[in-house]
């Protein structure tokens, strides 16, 4: 545990809850340290680094301008940005300047986020370029000003909305008091994880991965770590390859995100080692099963000895400098779990909601607790309770005090039910899934999809649902697998193969009825997980087309030819500007055809470009011809 921060810290404590715990407050003690650094971003050439001196000044400018303009009117303005320096500037001067930050959720349409200013009576918009929104935009850029709005207009309310799933206007209101609750939390995470407060060479660097917007990046990732004083790593894209080359760059030492980036690791380790051959895929699934059992003896120092075992591994991921990771948002998967704990990435399960913010996180240092799946034990400023259904209940000082659902508001008060499905043990809790999605099954059992779901571990699939569909009164269990518009009928009978041997090991009670392939989107590009009830309208409405898995083939092209290599075919031929016809399957693009390398990296630009691949993987194989470039495409899209 590192003293230094804990001495620092506990200072902040100190100051924090003798004060009145409003947001002023909160930036005070927040903005305290100086020299400390902030932030670091990059433009790929060199990194800038902002102190939190030097981003206060930043804010007391932008919040003069703003009470210039608009004055402390203890309105609601809406805050339309991506993770960035600028977004913490705007967010505090909003609320220096007398007004009330609206954090814009992103990834909701535009008609939605209307709805919602509308509800809240938003007249203005801080946003990075003039916003589509119905509201009058204010450019960040342009927010620079010279006296400070008096002290005694500080705002001490925020409000946002929930994730993209559920598709209702939903909006959270919390003070000052609620986000001191959530922050004071961290005493916790510090007793209960002694490892979320390890430096890499003196230096904690957390990835602004999570969107600031929602409940898990605002509280976990922003406010409790600016009240350590610690430094922000912001991406200047969210591709793959631009978040595994900034965490090297910038050595980042924490990362906490959602399922989708950690199955995707999951799945780019094991086809890399599956690509080195049988006995390297081997090798690496023992690996990972030793150093996990190191670590269950030596939990203090068995990471960093992992990541030195393991070094061949995250040299190419995240390299060695990271030290903590929490999952949240949705189910992670066991073998997910494994892996990432085994190469030396700590990874924990963390549980909270819009509605009541960051409650739990397991944080026990063994990863033999931390790989059972478990969302660790409620923090002191809420208590859980589990309603006779099965339901988990929570209430606390750190529960938002109010929201607003379709235009209805509601006090949150007493318990809140948060509708998952959980079950205790041993004072530790663990979801089983959502009680809105839960099934009947044909013999009169509740059949929860989650728990289903979770045993098709199906990694050429490039994203899975199980649900019920039909009928409410004579629902199947479904499976819906998303595959590409250019899968090949050799990847679909792979998904079938593994799909039918996993439902064939389930009892017959819970087991899956019907399978169903689908082309089209399972959920929104951006959202983080699958949400069954939008899938369900998205299907009866007929934006998501299903294919039961026997009629389900490969899209094929005049002549027979599958749609992937037709599409390759036509990328080599413009590039080098040869007909399509003349170029086999197997003519190679340097001795048949002449390219240059300059021409090669045309191609690869193209496809990337044309399969929104983040660009060509460090390590593989260069490709030759349209047979190497479909095997190569064939892993990724």
């Amino acid at each position: 545990m590192d003293r230094k921060l804990l001495r620092e810290v506990a200072e902040k404590r100190n100051a924090i809850t003798k004060s009145q715990k409003r947001f002023a407050d909160i930036f005070d003690v927040t903005f305290s340290e100086k020299d400390r650094i902030l932030c670091e971003t990059n433009d790929g050439f060199r990194i800038k680094k902002q102190t939190y001196g030097e981003m206060g000044k930043r804010v007391r400018s932008a919040a003069a301008a703003l009470y210039e303009k608009i004055g402390a009117k203890h309105s609601y303005i809406a805050l339309e940005l991506e993770n960035s320096p600028e977004w913490i500037v705007a967010f505090w001067a909003i609320l220096m300047s007398g007004n009330k930050p609206y954090l814009v959720n992103l990834r909701y349409p535009t008609s939605l986020s209307d709805n919602i200013l509308k509800t809240l009576d938003v007249k203005y918009v801080v946003c990075a370029e003039c916003s589509s929104l119905d509201a009058e935009s204010i450019l960040v850029s342009e927010l620079v000003g010279e006296s400070t709005p008096p002290s005694d207009v500080f705002e001490d309310e925020i409000a946002f909305s929930s994730s993209a799933t559920s598709m209702n206007e939903v909006i959270c209101f919390y003070t000052g008091k609620e986000v001191t609750a959530q922050i004071l939390n961290y005493e916790d995470i510090f007793k209960r994880g002694p490892r979320m407060t390890k430096h890499y060479k003196g230096e904690l660097k957390h990835l602004a991965f999570l969107p600031f917007y929602h409940v898990f990046g605002l509280f976990a990732v922003y406010f409790w770590f600016s009240f350590f004083g610690r430094t922000f790593v912001f991406l200047k894209d969210y591709s793959a390859e631009t978040i595994l080359k900034t965490c090297r760059r910038h050595k980042v030492t924490h990362i906490f995100a959602v399922p989708v980036l950690w199955h995707t690791i999951e799945k780019n380790i094991l086809s890399a080692a599956k690509d080195r051959g049988e006995k390297e895929y081997k090798k690496l699934l023992g690996g990972v099963k030793v150093s996990n059992a190191l670590q269950n003896v030596f939990p203090s120092f068995g990471p960093e000895l992992a990541k030195k075992i393991m070094g061949k591994v995250t040299n190419e991921l995240f390299g060695d400098s990271v030290m903590f990771c929490i999952n949240g948002g949705s189910y992670l998967r066991d073998s997910a779990l494994k892996l990432l704990n085994g190469i030396g990435y700590c990874t924990h399960n963390g549980y909270g909601m819009s509605e009541i913010g960051i409650t739990s996180v397991e944080l026990r240092q063994k990863p033999k607790y931390r790989c059972e799946n478990s969302i660790g034990r409620p923090f002191s400023s809420v208590e859980y309770k589990i309603s006779e259904d099965g339901v988990l209940l929570v209430r606390g000082s750190s529960l938002c005090r109010k929201k607003i659902v379709n235009g209805e508001e509601i006090l949150i008060d007493g318990w809140f039910n948060t509708g998952d499905k959980m079950v205790e043990k041993n004072g530790n809790y663990f979801i089983l899934g959502r009680e809105s999605d839960i099934v009947l099954g044909e013999n009169g059992e509740n059949i929860n999809p989650d728990t289903i779901e979770k045993l098709f571990d199906i990694k050429s699939a490039r994203n899975l649902s199980v649900l019920g569909l039909g009928d409410k009164d004579s629902e199947e269990l479904s499976l819906v697998v998303e595959v590409s518009e250019h899968v090949s009928d050799e990847r679909l009978s792979e998904i079938r193969k593994a799909a039918y041997e996993l439902n064939d090991s389930l009892p017959s009670a819970v087991s899956v009825k019907k399978f169903y392939f689908t082309t089209d989107n399972l959920c929104s590009p951006d959202a983080i997980k699958v949400s069954r009830k939008q899938l369900v309208k998205k299907i009866s409405e007929g934006e998501v087309m299903l294919v039961p898995f026997a009629e389900m083939k490969a899209e094929v092209c005049e002549g027979g030819e599958s749609r992937l290599a037709s599409d390759v075919r036509t990328v080599i031929a413009e590039v080098l500007g040869v007909p399509a016809e003349e170029i086999g399957n197997d003519t190679h693009i340097f001795y048949d055809l002449g390219a240059t390398s300059i021409q090669y990296f045309s191609i690869l630009s193209r496809l990337s470009e044309k399969f929104s691949l983040s660009g060509y993987k460090q390590n593989d194989k260069f490709c030759y011809t349209v047979s190497d470039f479909c095997k190569y495409l064939e892993k990724y899209i």
